[in-house]
């Protein structure tokens, strides 16, 4: 159905894509993989008509074709659902839809009530309950992405490319989609899937073909591949299990050691009676659903949401911060899965971004050298493997796992006494997520405490020595030593506690 040969792209000095190939057979489902940097997004924005490559040739149905617009692509019917979406957020969700194919009624307007079927169909398809005029920036992010995917499906396209649009849905949203693409595939259409969720992968691709550096270095059968060998094809080194052992295994701690100590916390509409625990030396997971609270809580901990009864004690003593920076001041750090819009400084360089943090500790008007930021910057860039071109060079000119791994730097640097992480390897290669889980993990053993959102099960798993999971504004269970199995943990994020009930620290 699809091939692109000898596919080449250069952003200035940059070697984006060098002869990299691709192909995809009529109702086949393929994975595209590789590490954040390889390439594969410039493959698919290439597809999509977003780039367009400096060398190469692209076929469809056996013709040669050139997509130079996103008009071209739906032309020759390729569709493409986007992690950082291509919603119109102050429009609704049908007119966003609906967005350059509408209905023509009577008189060349748009046949509204056509529109609105058009968008139903393909929610009720996504099983996504909303209202068609509602807004999309009040929607729960996760809706949002169904919409987006929602959104590019109408366009009924022969090749359906979905580029990270799972990352921010949850389990049973990722069921509900995984079906229809069966359903889809039966009847002929192919899809393209950008995942870095490798479950996913074995689940429901047929083939895979992997990016490493701008150059296609594997492909073949998923039934023929295990992860050990995805990942070694994306990194060139096979995956060190041994990192993980100690995790996951039950703890006692001492009162003494309890450095966060939330009591009773309420936020109307989004927490209720809130009570949380952090030792030191601990990594914290904390699991639900999306929109459940977990946002709000570590928030409310950072004082960045006010919360209107309950009390926060902080090293042994209550704290009323009037302020983040209150927070940050007093040895807590934040880091979100957000790089976009709570992170990065996209235009200032790497070697700022990494003094970011640093620079809030000094005086109000502290005179600050270039060469103590470099020297900073050059420092964490070695501690925290970040590879970059240069320390001049902008952020967003860093793939996106080196862009997490610099704001991990950033505040890491700093040793704070207790770093919360919300969400912060969504969307980032499972090299990247291990290399930061790393840093984590050294992190903990001088000290340090660390509460960790994620929205990855298996991740939560991994990293976590205890989980509360969230469900309703509520603590739904607390899941440690052999409580911390993928059965509990689904079941409390759906409210079901059965055996995994709150309970105390072991």
């Amino acid at each position: 159905m699809l091939k692109m040969a000898d596919i080449s792209k250069n952003f200035d000095a940059v070697k984006a894509l060098s002869h990299a190939s691709l192909s995809v057979k009529s109702g086949e489902i393929m994975a595209l993989l590789g590490s954040n940097g390889s390439g594969k997004s410039t493959m698919v924005k290439i597809l999509s008509g977003l780039v367009n490559p400096s060398g190469g040739t692209i076929e469809i149905e056996g013709k040669p074709v050139q997509i130079r617009s996103g008009a071209d692509a739906r032309r020759l019917g390729v569709a493409m659902a986007y992690q950082d979406l291509s919603l119109i957020p102050a429009m609704s969700v049908v007119d966003n839809i609906t967005l350059g194919m509408e209905p023509a009624g009577r008189f060349g307007r748009i046949d509204k009530k056509a529109a609105r079927e058009k968008a139903e169909k393909y929610l009720r398809l996504l099983r996504v309950d909303i209202d068609p005029a509602a807004l999309v920036q009040d929607l729960m992010p996760s809706t949002q992405s169904m919409v987006e995917i929602a959104k590019a499906m109408a366009t009924e396209p022969k090749l359906l490319i979905l580029d990270e649009a799972t990352a921010s849905l949850h389990s049973d949203e990722v069921d509900v989609l995984f079906e229809v693409l069966k359903d889809l595939k039966q009847q002929g259409m192919s899809v393209i899937i950008v995942t870095h969720r490798m479950s996913e992968i074995f689940r429901i691709c047929d083939r895979c073909t992997i990016l490493k550096g701008g150059e296609t270095v594997a492909g073949g059968e998923i039934k023929d591949m295990n992860l050990d060998d995805i990942v070694f094809h994306m990194t060139g080194k096979r995956p060190d299990h041994s990192v993980t052992e100690e995790t996951g295994q039950s703890h006692s701690y001492k009162e003494e050691d309890l450095l966060l100590d939330v009591k009773g916390i309420c936020i109307p509409g989004k927490l209720d009676r809130v009570d949380f625990q952090t030792y030191r030396g601990e990594i914290v997971g904390i699991g639900g659903l999306d929109g459940q609270g977990q946002a709000e809580f570590i928030r409310a901990v950072l004082a960045d949401v006010k919360y209107t009864e309950g009390q926060i004690r902080f090293k042994g003593r209550e704290v009323h911060y009037r302020s983040t920076a209150d927070a940050v001041a007093d040895d807590m750090g934040f880091i979100s899965g957000d790089r976009a819009r709570e992170s990065i400084f996209p235009i200032r360089s790497v070697a700022e971004n990494l003094f970011a943090a640093k620079a809030t500790k000094g005086g109000l008007f502290a005179p600050l050298s270039s060469k103590t930021i470099q020297e900073f910057a050059a420092k964490a860039m070695e501690d925290y493997g970040i590879v970059a071109g240069s320390i001049s060079h902008p952020a967003s000119s860093l793939s996106g796992g080196n862009q997490q791994k610099l704001v991990v730097g950033r505040w890491i640097a700093l040793s704070p006494d207790l770093l919360l992480l919300d969400d912060p390897t969504k969307g980032v290669d499972i090299h990247s997520r291990h290399e930061i889980h790393e840093i984590l993990r050294r992190c903990i053993k001088d000290g340090m405490s660390i509460i960790y959102v994620s929205s990855d099960n298996e991740e939560l798993l991994e990293i976590s020595d205890r989980i509360y999971v969230f469900y309703e504004g509520k603590i739904s269970a607390q899941l440690a030593g052999c409580d911390r199995t993928e059965e509990k943990l689904v079941a409390a994020m759906m409210g079901l506690t059965g055996s995994a009930e709150k309970g105390a620290v072991e």
